[in-house]
């Protein structure tokens, strides 16, 4: 009977003293994981499958088809410079808190990652895929590349100059006048407004939803 009362007491010191561990080492880190899934999804990020051109996404933005969320992972006082019109600042260290949020997403929603350049919205990628795999994908050469293509003449009230995006550097190559936010001419175009540009799609939807039209 003693031997029987040793053993499980035994068994809770064990138990206890590996749960001790588990708590002090903590569970594997998301960019642990991440190394777990990399075979998966690293292919896409090195043949470029996932970082769209600023045309495909404005299409997006004015595709009332795609439940389009635009992610924006830049620090604050970027993001008060210039961002993009319906984007939302998701700071880098805050997604985790998006996790449950991304994983019910409908079919037709469309995750888009933006940051100055690539470096920062790359990161972000992997952690979204970590965290719950939706479609989601990359602002081709960040918020840099867009202003180059949308961007207003520098002599205009929070204007710029055209960039060199050959350093990336995860900092935004543009100089503003003011902070304008979403206000800037350039933070959603009117795609009637713009020349057509050519681009090779890459989003794929899960489900396209077609509104039905109305009679008469």
């Amino acid at each position: 009977m003693n031997g029987i009362l040793n053993l499980n007491l035994a068994g809770a010191i064990i138990l206890l003293v590996a749960s001790g561990s588990l708590a002090f080492y903590g569970q594997p880190d998301l960019q642990q994981k991440w190394q777990f899934i990399a075979t998966e999804f690293e292919p896409r990020l090195l043949q470029r499958q996932v970082q769209i051109d600023p045309a495909e996404l404005l299409n997006l933005m004015h595709d009332d088809h795609v439940e389009l969320l635009i992610y924006d992972v830049r620090p604050e006082p970027d993001w008060n410079r210039f961002h993009l019109v319906d984007s939302e600042h998701v700071p880098f260290e805050s997604l985790p808190a998006h996790r449950q949020r991304l994983r019910e997403l409908p079919e037709n929603a469309v995750v888009v990652v933006v940051s100055n350049d690539e470096l920062l919205a790359t990161e972000a990628w992997k952690r979204l895929m970590v965290l719950a795999k939706p479609n989601a994908y990359i602002l081709e050469g960040g918020l840099n590349h867009w202003l180059n293509v949308y961007g207003v003449p520098s002599d205009e009230v929070g204007g710029h100059g055209k960039t060199s995006l050959d350093a990336a550097d995860g900092k935004l190559r543009h100089t503003f006048r003011l902070a304008l936010g979403g206000r800037h001419a350039a933070a959603r175009p009117d795609e009637h407004d713009i020349p057509k540009r050519e681009y090779t799609p890459k989003v794929k939807l899960l489900k396209k939803i077609v509104k039905a039209l109305g009679c008469g």
